[in-house]
């Protein structure tokens, strides 16, 4: 497992690497075009405004660049408006001060503007900084205006590769994260017993994962975003469905997992029959419970990556895998229901405690199911097919008979494998 994490992360890192490198190389591409022109046109010799804007103008997806270009636009002018409007009357002072960032916070609530509320008095305080109205507050305009207008055309020459690569890794990192968790968990178990105190933590770290869903759903809500009005994204099936369902089941499935913790802790106690049960059956118990949390790991693992290939339309080559992991998750599980038959009428709180960890287990292999995800999934997309127009079928067709011929042709295929992650 140790080498497997050390690929894991250097492929990682890799993919982060050239996603990165290749915004800030766009980034900085629109900063410098942006002041360049601003340079011939303004007045200002320093137009580093211009530079600014087009930096903040260029987002993640071309309907966000288009929707921030005007609540910039509007935010600078409302600043350069207020700026002038003080300047004329009351000059910079303390008070002043107070009452324009005041004000300027007033009229972002009231136009809406969000995230770019602030930039209404920012541009005030630096129009008010440069020397007030007149030319001041007119480059300040002009070049809002530039930086705009590049931001907007960088986006629209070289648009963003629709995010859901990153959205899948988003899925594998929460299944690897769950993995862990219970490669601890069986680790522990095969060194020996476990005490309330460590049970109690799994519980608690059980719970902790299960909040990090709402990040990676705002992920993949971007993801579904960077598609609209995005040219990359003509002819590619959306998959962001088939993300959420397995970010779904994998949640799901940290779910049940606190159901099985919890057995643990409360097992890791032992009263009334328990405290007087065969120590050689308990150890034999354990270590079958230790084989079936590793099991589990594995599938989960596996499941995340095939999620995330779903993404990338290349997950065929891991549901083999995952069959695998799931079989074997399935054999423990039928080994350790035979350690934990006991009469319910004997031992109520064992049948229930041990009843309850099968539950928790049962739960998970159904959540992590190859074959039903896959029929699931097919169902989805032939769905999805048959709701695009012609249009769309053309592109995806095109985009499938292109791939085929770059998989078939040994070169192609190089040169596509070092540009795949590039956005």
């Amino acid at each position: 497992m140790f080498p497997k994490v050390l690929v894991d992360t250097r492929r990682r890192i890799r993919e982060d690497g050239r996603v990165s490198t290749a915004r800030a190389f766009r980034l900085s591409v629109a900063a410098v075009s942006a002041y360049v022109v601003a340079q011939r046109v303004s007045a200002d010799a320093k137009p580093v405004t211009a530079a600014l804007t087009a930096l903040l103008i260029v987002q993640v997806t071309f309907l966000g660049t288009i929707t921030d270009t005007l609540r910039r636009i509007v935010s600078v002018l409302a600043g350069v408006g207020l700026a002038i409007a003080a300047s004329l009357l009351v000059g910079l002072t303390w008070w002043s001060l107070a009452l324009i960032v005041l004000i300027s916070i007033l009229i972002g609530q009231a136009l809406r503007l969000g995230p770019h509320l602030l930039e209404v008095p920012i541009s005030a305080m630096l129009i008010l900084a440069a020397g007030g109205a007149g030319v001041n507050a007119l480059d300040r305009v002009v070049e809002t205006l530039i930086g705009a207008a590049v931001g907007v055309l960088v986006n629209g020459v070289a648009p963003q590769r629709p995010r859901i690569r990153s959205a899948g890794m988003a899925v594998e990192r929460f299944a690897d994260a769950i993995a862990q968790l219970l490669d601890r968990v069986a680790s522990a178990l095969h060194e020996g017993p476990v005490s309330p105190v460590m049970a109690g933590e799994w519980l608690d770290e059980a719970r902790r994962l299960s909040k990090r869903v709402e990040l990676i759903e705002r992920e993949l809500d971007q993801a579904s975003e960077s598609r609209r009005l995005n040219p990359r994204a003509v002819g590619m099936p959306d998959t962001t469905p088939d993300l959420r369902t397995g970010l779904q089941a994998l949640e799901h499935a940290a779910i049940a997992l606190r159901a099985v913790f919890r057995s643990l802790a409360e097992g890791s106690n032992p009263t009334g029959d328990e405290a007087h049960s065969d120590h050689s059956v308990d150890d034999d118990l354990q270590e079958a419970i230790a084989v079936l949390v590793a099991d589990i790991a594995r599938a989960v693992r596996d499941f995340g990556a095939l999620v995330r290939a779903e993404g990338d339309q290349m997950g065929e080559t891991h549901v083999v895998e995952l069959e695998e992991a799931l079989e074997a998750a399935r054999e423990a599980r039928a080994r350790l229901t035979e350690l934990l038959l006991v009469d319910p009428h004997e031992a109520v709180g064992l049948w229930q405690r041990r009843g309850s960890l099968l539950a928790g287990v049962e739960r998970v292999l159904a959540e992590l199911d190859a074959e039903e995800r896959r029929r699931r999934t097919q169902q989805r997309r032939e769905q999805a097919a048959a709701a695009r127009g012609p249009g769309a079928q053309a592109a995806e067709r095109l985009r499938k008979t292109t791939s085929r011929v770059v998989t078939e042709n040994t070169p192609l295929r190089r040169v596509r494998g070092a540009s795949r992650d590039r956005p």
